[in-house]
């Protein structure tokens, strides 16, 4: 059971994410050049991050398994958005998604072998 809960932060922006993609257009989205694409960086880096949580992983060797799978769900997020009416599917944006991914699941890792280690330490 607990290791199911564990997915529920990953879930929940897999729904946000799905949603998102569904809407014509996103109000609040800054404006910038390319500003699209760092705004894919950076939510599937967060993405990533869950996913690394909920796969337990600890080791930057094993990063490609969070990553692939938020990399996955971005190729059927484009695939999607290629439905949704004023939207479409770019595989810039996928790069985007899949460079983040990587990013997110070694965030987790560093923060889980270096960080929590010297919080936790025992005196």
């Amino acid at each position: 059971m607990r290791k199911l809960l564990k997915w529920i932060p990953a879930v929940f922006i897999a729904a946000c994410n799905f949603y998102l993609s569904s809407l014509e257009r996103i109000e609040q989205m800054p404006e910038f050049w390319n500003a699209d694409k760092v705004v894919h960086f950076f939510c599937f880096a967060g993405f990533s991050f869950w996913v690394a949580f909920a796969c337990n992983i600890k080791s930057y060797r094993k990063c490609w398994l969070p990553a692939m799978i938020v990399s996955l769900w971005a190729v059927t997020d484009e695939i999607h958005q290629s439905f949704t009416p004023g939207r479409d599917a770019s595989v810039f944006d996928w790069i985007c998604d899949t460079a983040g991914a990587f990013l997110g699941a070694a965030v987790f890792v560093f923060i889980v072998t270096k960080i929590l280690p010297k919080v936790f330490k025992k005196n």
